[in-house]
Order: C-alpha cells, then structure tokens, then sequence
C-alpha cells in the first residue's frame, strides 16, 4: 500500500504532537512536515509538497483559509483538510469554497480523522451529517456553490428520488434509513450510486444536479 505523506500545521505543541504521533503509528501515514502557521508549512513544503496537509483554521501569521488558498495555487494535487475548535457554519462554508477538501472538529473522534484522509485520498472530499447539512442550506439560501456534471438524462428509482428529495431536505443518512426503513450501510449504497450517475462528487452536488434538472424545487 502507497504511504501517504502529511503536512501538519497547528501551533499548539501538545494538540500537534499527539496528531503526529497518531498518524505516524498507522502504517500506511507519513508525517513529513509539521509547522505553526500556514506559511512555515508552505516554506518547508517547496521542494517535497505532501499528498495532504491538515490545518489548524487559526494560526497566527497565516491561517488556514489563508493557507489553503495559496496551497491550491502552488500545489493543486495537495489534499486539505481543515482542522478547527470552532462548529460554525461561516468557517465550514469558508474553508470549502476556498478549496478545502473537508472540515473536521478538533473535539472529533480520532478514528473520524483517519476516515477523513481516507476518504479524502480515494474520492477527493469527505463531508459529514454536520457539515453536508450546513453546505445544503448555504447552497439554497445563496446558490454560490456550482459543481460541474457528468452526466444528463438520467432515469431514477423511486427509491433513489426519495434520498434526493430527503437530501434536499437536510437529512442525515441515519435519517433517512429511518424514514425509508432501510440500513445506513443500504442507503450509503444508493447515495454513492447517485453520486456516479449524476457525476456528483458530493451531496452538495446532488442537491445542485437536482435543482437544475427540476427533479426538486426550493421554496
């Protein structure tokens, strides 16, 4: 299996030094680079940029959203993962749009963070209940979110429109196994099935493919 290199910028020494010695102990993670703010990650990231960075969204000199603008410019295949104390929605919404591929909680799980790398290093995003949910309602209150599609023309199960119309609604998976009486596992199915005909990368994207096809309609 691949190694996956890390570059860590967080300026608290304990919080930084437990991520590190966390990540280092999986098999298959590398932590190459660790740093206090944004622009001692991006300076000693030059001449070896790692598959994904982690970053504190407060730090001093440069933060993360700072950092993950400028990351994006000089190193496109970077992976970010934004890292923060703070559950809000005008720091989720921020870090996305500036490219961030995912946003997690200090306060998370630790096996919630390597779920993210994971999923972030196979499919290019990881977003979860909270932060689909908070995405969802700023891509229906302001319509600046616009992912591109793969694919028109599609033909849906019933089933499948139903997830769509729940995932309009802010429904989380466990919601909606509850509400159609089915699995999580059973619905994270259909979910990545929709994903692949719609060409999606996210819910977001789902949502986004079923306002533009009038499959749903916002109020």
């Amino acid at each position: 299996m691949k190694t996956t290199t890390i570059g860590i910028s967080e300026d608290h020494h304990i919080y930084r030094d437990g991520l590190i010695a966390m990540l280092n102990n999986k098999a298959n993670y590398s932590v190459i680079i660790e740093a206090e703010n944004g622009k001692e990650l991006i300076e000693k990231s030059k001449l070896n940029p790692p598959d994904l960075v982690i970053l504190d969204y407060l730090t001093p000199e440069m933060n993360g959203i700072q950092t993950t603008r400028k990351l994006k410019k000089i190193h496109p295949n970077t992976k970010i993962l934004i890292l923060s104390m703070y559950d809000s929605n005008e720091f989720i919404v921020k870090s996305i749009e500036s490219g961030a591929n995912g946003y997690l909680l200090k306060d998370d799980d630790p096996s919630e963070i390597i779920m993210a790398i994971e999923s972030v290093m196979s499919i290019g995003y990881y977003l979860n209940d909270r932060t689909s949910k908070i995405l969802i309602n700023q891509l229906i209150t302001s319509g600046d979110l616009k992912p591109k599609f793969s694919y028109n023309d599609i033909e849906f199960s019933a089933t499948e429109r139903q997830i769509i119309e729940l995932l309009s609604r802010e429904y989380s998976t466990a919601e909606i196994a509850k509400a159609l009486h089915k699995s999580t596992r059973t619905i994270d199915g259909y979910r990545s099935g929709i994903m692949k005909k719609t060409g999606a990368k996210n819910v977001i994207g789902i949502v986004m493919y079923a306002i533009k096809n009038e499959l749903i309609t916002i109020d």
